[in-house]
């Protein structure tokens, strides 16, 4: 082979590409394992990650799982509470554990689910345990009213856990900005007649919701009827509202701030009616509306705080309060804060009641309290017959709480002078204008209502930021129209913190169901 010829083939040789395609292809081969390699090995790190979040939701949902079982047996028994830990089988309600030995608690698993949950009852008052023969005093926190549960839900693997604690309250008055049984005046308000026989009259008759015929009741040798109390076109519910009655509507009065208000009624559907004397008739239900809800029954007094008072502070007989920060002065002598936060004041010799034409000649022995000032610690104040306001009431910057409670009225001085015959008068000095009054209110068997309302000049505005729960609607002021002629202009606004806190014992209803106050997560998990 000539020597051009050979030389001829090398260089053809060396010019080919395919080598260099081959090497091109290995490299991309490589590559391509190595980040193949690499994410199987991130996917590998990250499973582990994955799988514990998963566990930890499975371990939360099943915790839930447990608080909603146990409310569920509540719902169906007011007492399931009360047995402690001797409920019915199947259960998994135990005892307190305190984390140390081996776990002692009875477990249950979720239907469809191998996650389970596990169920502690978490005493109170300084107990150790539930105690079935003394469930109120080792359960019910004394002063709230209420008792918790703790409730720890596990995954399937038994990896991971968490607890939630939940507290429970009885559904009740101050859950409401503004509670009445019935939505008519109080049968005392009908001796504005000067005629004694229409209390007696309307003491029996009105005392009785709508739907049960109390508006056909009238009372033959005078013409006198039943008065129902409405709401006005400008009125503003600014908080939660129940009653057991029926609301009279005049206009488009505003119910609630958003849909978490609920506006309840026990009366059937629709739960309101229109005015005759108005037009328009048509409610604002800012908040849920919901008619057809359980009726709240009323104690019929509070003398179970008599007992639940500090000897110290049962007192009895008229008493002046005056509030001032932690301290406070009762007839003028300085006392300290009550160890339990709680003062019940007696009636000792009284006479025959209330009088709303002549409220301040009472006997020095009935047990009317008069209240003003402002506090810093929570307080309940209670009594035999009437709670009346002489003052501003106020918070002085914290978190406390105050609750007013009454058998008979809660009321808001107003003293007045040059009293016609028809029931016209002057306001007399001591008359307060723009008051303020930061609590709960509770009227037992009567209202919360400002004395002599009905006469008078106007008085601005009566604001009260709290709860307002009372057998009759009270009134607090006459108006024409959008003008007010005697008394206040309502300001009432509802304390969001009594959803879930109370002053100290205050009173429940009788029978009420059990809610959820609220709901914490416990870290670390039991």
């Amino acid at each position: 082979m000539r020597l051009t010829t050979v030389l001829t083939r090398v260089r053809t040789r060396l010019g080919a590409e395919e080598g260099f395609t081959l090497i091109a292809v290995m490299g991309a081969l490589v590559v391509g394992t190595l980040f193949t390699i690499a994410t199987l090995a991130v996917a590998n790190n990250d499973q582990p990650v994955s799988r514990r979040d998963q566990d930890t939701k499975q371990a939360y949902s099943a915790a839930e799982a447990g608080i909603a079982d146990y409310l569920a047996h509540l719902n169906r028994d007011n007492a399931y509470w009360a047995k402690c830990t001797g409920v019915p089988a199947p259960n998994a309600v135990n005892q307190a554990w305190n984390g140390t030995g081996g776990d002692p608690r009875t477990w249950r698993n979720l239907r469809n689910s191998a996650s389970q949950y596990t169920i502690e009852l978490l005493p109170a008052n300084g107990a150790t345990q539930c105690l079935s023969a003394s469930a109120e005093s080792t359960m019910i926190n004394a002063a709230e009213g209420t008792f918790r549960i703790r409730s720890t839900g596990r995954a399937a693997a038994g990896k991971r856990k968490r607890s939630v604690v939940a507290t429970f309250r009885r559904r009740g008055f101050l859950d409401y900005l503004y509670f009445t049984n019935y939505e008519t005046t109080d049968p005392a308000w009908y001796g504005l007649t000067q005629n004694d026989a229409d209390v007696t009259w309307a003491s029996t008759a009105c005392p009785r919701y709508y739907r049960d015929g109390r508006a056909s009741q009238t009372y033959a040798p005078t013409g006198t009827r039943c008065t129902e109390i409405q709401f006005a076109p400008t009125d503003i519910v600014a908080g939660p509202l129940h009653t057991n009655d029926e609301l009279l509507i005049c206009g488009s009065p505003d119910f609630g701030r958003n849909t978490d208000d609920r506006i309840e009624a026990s009366a059937p559907p629709q739960g309101w009616r229109g005015s005759g004397n108005c037009s328009g008739n048509n409610p604002t239900f800012i908040g849920t509306w919901s008619p057809s809800s359980p009726i709240l029954t009323l104690p019929p007094s509070g003398s179970s705080l008599r007992s639940v008072a500090d000897p110290a502070y049962r007192l009895a007989n008229r008493t002046t309060i005056v509030l001032n920060g932690n301290t406070m002065t009762i007839n003028g002598t300085t006392y300290a804060w009550p160890p339990n936060g709680v003062i019940y004041v007696s009636n000792g010799t009284c006479g025959a009641g209330y009088q709303p034409l002549d409220p301040y000649n009472d006997p020095v022995g009935c047990g009317d309290v008069y209240v003003r000032g402002n506090y810093s610690q929570s307080l309940t104040i209670a009594s035999e017959k009437d709670v009346i306001v002489n003052g501003d009431i106020t918070r002085n910057g914290t978190d406390a709480l105050l609750g007013l409670i009454a058998n008979n009225f809660v009321r808001v001085y107003h003293p007045v002078q040059n009293r016609g015959s028809n029931n016209s008068c002057n306001n007399a000095s001591g008359t307060m204008n723009n008051v303020r009054i930061d609590a709960a209110i509770l009227s037992l068997q009567h209202s919360f209502t400002v004395d002599n309302y009905y006469c008078g000049n106007p008085l601005g505005d009566l604001t009260v930021n709290g709860v307002i729960a009372q057998q009759f609607r009270g009134p607090v002021g006459r108006g024409s129209g959008n003008s007010k002629v005697n008394g206040y202009t309502k300001r009432y606004n509802y304390d969001d913190r009594l959803r879930f806190r109370s002053p100290p014992h205050f009173l429940d209803p009788i029978q009420s169901a059990w809610r959820i106050a609220r709901q914490t997560e416990q870290t670390p998990p039991l």
